[in-house]
């Protein structure tokens, strides 16, 4: 099954591919229609880039897969997916805990700064005072 699923996401990308450059309308070739003597030179043509461009964006396509692993990230993606199925719930937080759990660490070290500049005040005011009377 895992083999399939690397062809299918492969066979995808190379059928979205072909369906970019089929889908490449023959009237931006207008302009050069002039050129050719006549109307199967014309078509030729335009059938001619439509293969090279074909070509080229397939075999980026395939040394990019080669050189990337693609096949073993979508085998790993597969497998999480599968992990993940009988899980219902959200969890977009990979530690589990709740919010307040989460960020209690962060309330508490403001609290502490805040105490300790409040402290600092109080003992400004009071030497102040102090000095006054």
């Amino acid at each position: 099954m895992a083999e399939s699923n690397k062809t299918n996401a492969r066979q995808q990308f190379i059928d979205a591919y072909t369906a970019l450059v089929s889908g490449i309308s023959t009237t931006r070739f207008d302009e050069y229609k002039d050129f050719f003597a006549n109307e199967d030179d014309y078509a030729l043509a335009i059938q001619e880039f439509r293969n090279g461009l074909q070509e080229a964006l397939l075999a980026k396509v395939n040394r990019l897969w080669d050189e990337s692993d693609i096949d073993g990230n979508v085998e790993i993606l597969e497998n999480l997916k599968i992990k993940a199925a009988g899980n219902a719930t959200k969890m977009w937080r990979p530690t589990g805990k709740s919010v307040s759990e989460q960020v209690r660490p962060l309330v508490v070290n403001k609290l502490k700064t805040s105490l300790k500049f409040y402290q600092y005040q109080l003992g400004f005011q009071k030497d102040r005072t102090e000095v006054r009377l």
